[in-house]
């Protein structure tokens, strides 16, 4: 039986829609509803007509639609003759509104009925169509002569779809179970319904302690669904449903390729029908189903046969492009096998490294697998031949990796156990040793016992395989926080240095520099650069010896990472860029953790020019590194997208993040993505959410490996959040302690960010002389700056926060230079300078429209209003938070590892202070910054337009990112910065 949650699918996601609409209604005119099929239109028109009726209008509907079952004041007729016939009796006027659901299929007669009797005022017109429709003649003039607004009604985006979930289910969805429903429906209204409906009633979408959890559609789409899945895909021409099975079973397919087979026609007509969705990455334009639920319907629907020769053709069309790289051969392979063919030995293997690298783990075990029963049957006639082909030891390896990757962790650990000691040479054996640890640490959470057996097995290979485990030993010093060993982990590679020392960091820290001194630049490109680890964590994989250059490709970003988190990113910066064009050539696995690194480096440096340049190059390289690359590349854009004050862009991507299952990564961590979703919702004035994603990463947090550099990171998205929230003062002692640990590790940047916000949230006297120290040994400049920052504010320097504005400025980062303004005249005015404090007021509101967001609420100008929750403790905000987003006091308590008694304690003193007597009443209170108009900051909607759904800007950018005009505050021009 279906979950009976007591809730309904209402009208939610729509409310700009919804307005638009209205608006158009009273002011006389009609409206005109279009979007794609399964959108929601005749569920919104029906909105439409129920408002009307209740402001007094008659309405009149013809193709079904009206108000909900036993609402008065509609009247329905079966053709558009009739209800023409009664309007003429009863005498018509502007007061009637003629509902019209489908519209474009009116026949032209009836067409220019309506669009008669609508020019001569005797009613208005509210009416959906099919936007790749071919409208009627009567319905176009109706929009021409602008009888009727057009509103687009488009498929929902993450934000609506969180809406409609919410006001489903009764509660929220975790982030990842959220992007996946979006992913699998793309925001159809229609789709989304069956879908959800359907994991309901089976059970997989489920209220998990206090948040809903969704794993996936397991098999093939249920029956309902998959009927409405193909009324999408029905009249199709016989060509068409050939395109159409191709792309089921293979998708993506480059049009080039699809072009050959002679259905360029056919893409070109299914692409207007919405059915086909193009892709563009440069110069490969690629087809794909616009909703993926429809390929697997397709599949499920297609005869054994037909499955076969279009899996095969799929595969020679592959063939036949001008690409033949390892993602080709793995989707070559993989095609035949599902058509029941087995490919030879070299070229499974081949695939199913690749499967792994891509993070593919389900395929990569199918082929691994293949590799052993092919071996086993073969007997030893091919046995023979094995060790050139790969050997047993490799297929046990690609095998405990796929196992951990898929979190059998456990089942791994025997696998590469018994790994040891295996034939392969010193690099195998090593390969395998770095896999094992990275299991051990990642998986099992056993960071201590993963460097004993790396210490061990380093012995035990001895100097010729000792080389190439640098690279997990300095990850694993990354890990344990003690980063100038990974630093250090340089001086055993030939040819990595660094450009000039680096400040000390942290207690008996080593000078960064000092630790690859003497280590220039590459010079010629480094020998033996073979292909890397075929898997697990990225930068794991060594080379053959120290020195050569897979080693470098995995040790050169860890000892970058090491260094910029150091207090040296400029230096990381530069030797990267040393070596940029010989890792080019790297493998692809080294090639991410490059790009990674080098976008990490920039952010840390704060130069947000050249970090937007590092991130565009990640993420052009991104989509050949499968699941772990596109984790990054939606990471890295979301961090640069928050620092040019774009936090709801940034809320987007890390959804997706959120969603993606990519194994271990030692550059980030599922709960560090959802805390870094939490600071962009806060930063976006969603509060209440923001906190409730908050609790959701530290539980999370509490369940993995501990990392301090990530924990502490967390625990800096934790003080954002706070203070964004207006509990300040917690935010504040958040922000200390995070920047103590960062302290004592020798993570200078890390330290100044969070002293600067504590000092910025509070009181900056306390943190001045403690940052400054910090910032002399620090070569960041945005840390620098930040001590700067914290300096000014606590001597009151106005004309020392200007220069700080203006420098931020420099760097692009538009957010930081306009709170630097605003406090510039907020001293100002304080001295009773008001001239100077009106025009750096001035310069702050110039620099946020050209960036299109707010100042942070406590560098607001002027007396901000009474926060009501203001008088709440941090864990008493926390507690409310998760009380108004539909957690039982039992719920909360798990997540916050406290009693249920004293959760109810906290409650008690929530409603004394706010003065409410029930949790609906605790949502409101929880937003605490001005709203757009037209709904709530946290509700969905909120300042979207009607015609597109996206989030609103302030204000426009012009052609080309100028701007025109000067500063107020320095009358310098003003660029394109940022």
């Amino acid at each position: 039986m279906p979950i009976d949650t007591g809730q309904q699918w209402v009208l939610a996601g729509r409310e700009s829609e919804l307005g638009a609409a209205g608006a158009a209604l009273r002011q006389g005119g009609g409206v005109l509803l279009t979007g794609g099929s399964g959108v929601g239109r005749t569920r919104l028109l029906a909105a439409v007509l129920e408002e009307a009726a209740a402001a007094g209008r008659t309405v009149v509907t013809v193709g079904g639609v009206g108000g909900r079952r036993g609402s008065g004041g509609v009247r329905a007729f079966g053709s558009v003759a009739e209800c023409l016939r009664w309007l003429r009796q009863s005498g018509g006027g502007q007061r009637v509104v003629l509902g019209c659901d489908d519209a474009h299929l009116l026949d032209e007669a009836d067409a220019h009925r309506v669009y008669r009797t609508a020019a001569a005022g005797q009613l208005a017109v509210a009416a959906t169509v099919r936007q790749e429709a071919r409208h009627p003649v009567g319905v176009d003039r109706l929009w021409v002569e602008q009888l009727v607004e057009r509103v687009e009604v488009a498929p929902f985006d993450r934000t609506a779809t969180a809406a409609v979930l919410r006001a489903r289910l009764g509660g929220r969805l975790d982030a990842g179970s959220l992007e996946r429903l979006w992913s699998a429906t793309q925001g159809n209204a229609l789709v989304l319904r069956e879908l959800v409906e359907h994991a309901l009633d089976v059970g997989s979408l489920r209220r998990e302690r206090e948040v809903w959890s969704w794993s996936g559609l397991a098999g093939d789409p249920p029956r309902r669904l998959a009927d409405v899945l193909l009324l999408w895909l029905r009249d199709l021409s016989a060509r068409e449903e050939e395109l159409v099975g191709m792309l089921a079973v293979a998708e993506p397919l480059e049009a080039d390729a699809v072009a050959r087979r002679g259905l360029a026609s056919a893409a070109e007509a299914l692409s207007r029908r919405g059915v086909v969705r193009v892709e563009q990455t440069g110069r490969r334009v690629r087809l794909r189903l616009a909703l993926p639920l429809a390929g697997r319907t397709v599949v499920s629907r297609m005869p054994a046969l037909t499955a076969r020769r279009l899996r095969l053709q799929a595969a020679e069309a592959i063939e036949d492009g001008e690409r033949t790289g390892p993602d080709e051969v793995l989707r070559t392979v993989a095609l035949r096998v599902a058509a029941g063919l087995v490919p030879e030995r070299r070229l499974l293997l081949e695939a199913a490294r690749t499967a792994v690298r891509r993070q593919e783990f389900a395929r990569a075990e199918q082929l691994c697998r293949l590799v052993t029963d092919e071996d086993r049957e073969g007997g030893e006639e091919r046995g023979a031949g094995r060790t050139a082909a790969g050997g047993d030891g490799e297929v046990a390896l690609l095998l405990g990796q796929v196992l951990a990757g898929q979190g059998r962790h456990e089942e791994a650990e025997e696998v590469f156990a018994s790994v040891r000691g295996r034939p392969g040479g010193a690099a195998g054996r090593a390969e395998a040793v770095a896999a094992r640890v990275a299991n051990i640490a990642f998986g099992l959470g056993r960071v201590e016992t993963a460097a004993a057996v790396l210490e061990e097995e380093r012995d035990r290979l001895g100097a010729a395989g000792a080389g190439s485990l640098l690279t997990a030993r300095a990850v694993l010093a990354v890990l344990a926080d003690r980063l100038p060993e990974a630093v250090a982990a340089g001086e055993a590679v030939v040819g990595l240095g660094g450009p000039g020392p680096a400040p000390a960091g942290g207690d008996g820290a080593v000078v960064a520099g000092e630790a690859v001194a003497g280590l220039g630049g590459p010079g010629p490109a480094p020998a033996g650069r073979g292909e890397g680890a075929a898997g697990g964590p990225a930068g794991w994989s060594g080379g053959t010896e120290a020195g050569d250059g897979a080693g470098v490709a995995g040790l050169l970003p860890v000892v970058a990472f090491a260094r910029a988190e150091l207090g040296d990113p400029g230096g990381a910066s530069a030797l990267l860029a040393s070596w940029a064009r010989q890792a080019e050539a790297w493998p692809e696995e080294a090639l991410l953790d490059f790009r990674s690194v080098a976008a990490h480096c920039a952010l840390v440096q704060g130069d947000l020019r050249a970090a937007g340049t590092a991130v565009a190059r990640l993420v052009r390289g991104a989509a050949g590194a499968g699941r772990l690359g596109q984790l990054r590349a939606w990471v890295y854009q979301a961090r640069l997208l928050r620092r040019r004050g774009r936090p709801e862009d940034a809320a987007a991507l890390l959804w997706q993040a959120g969603a993606v299952r990519a194994g271990y990564d030692w550059l980030t961590s599922p709960s560090w993505v959802l805390a870094l979703l939490a600071g962009a919702l806060a930063e976006a004035g969603r509060h209440g959410e923001a906190l409730r994603t908050l609790a959701e990463a530290r539980s999370a947090q509490r369940a993995g490996v501990r990392r301090p550099v990530l924990d502490d990171a967390i625990g800096f998205e934790r003080a954002v959040v706070l203070a964004h929230a207006g509990d300040r003062s917690g935010a504040a002692a958040q922000a200390l302690e995070v920047a103590d640990r960062a302290e004592a590790g020798g993570r200078l940047p890390a330290a100044i960010a969070a002293l600067h916000l504590a000092a910025r949230a509070t009181d900056a006297a306390p943190s001045a002389a403690r940052v400054q120290r910090l910032a002399l040994r620090c070569r960041a400049e945005e840390a620098r700056l930040q001590a700067e920052q914290v300096r000014a504010l606590a001597r009151g320097d106005a004309e020392a926060l200007v220069a700080v504005a203006g420098r931020f400025r420099s760097l692009a980062a538009l957010p930081a230079a306009a709170e630097a303004a605003e406090q510039a005249g907020r001293v100002h005015r304080a001295a009773g300078r008001r001239r100077k404090g009106r025009l750096a007021s001035a310069a702050a509101q110039e620099l946020c429209a050209r960036f299109g967001g707010a100042l942070p609420p406590w560098a607001e100008p002027g007396e901000r209003g009474t926060d009501a929750t203001a008088a709440l403790t941090t864990r008493e905000r926390e507690v409310a938070a998760l009380a108004a987003g539909g957690l039982s006091n039992r719920e909360i308590a798990d997540r916050l590892v406290v009693s249920v008694r004293t959760v109810e304690n906290h409650l008690h003193r929530v409603y004394h202070k706010l003065g409410v007597v029930q949790r609906a009443a605790l949502s409101e209170l929880l937003v605490t910054r001005p709203v757009p108009e037209g709904g709530d900051a946290g509700a969905v909607g909120a300042g979207r337009t009607a015609q597109t759904g996206r989030a609103a800007r302030p204000r426009p950018r012009p052609a080309g990112g100028e701007e025109r005009g000067r500063c107020a505050m320095c009358a310098q021009p003003l660029g394109s910065a940022g």
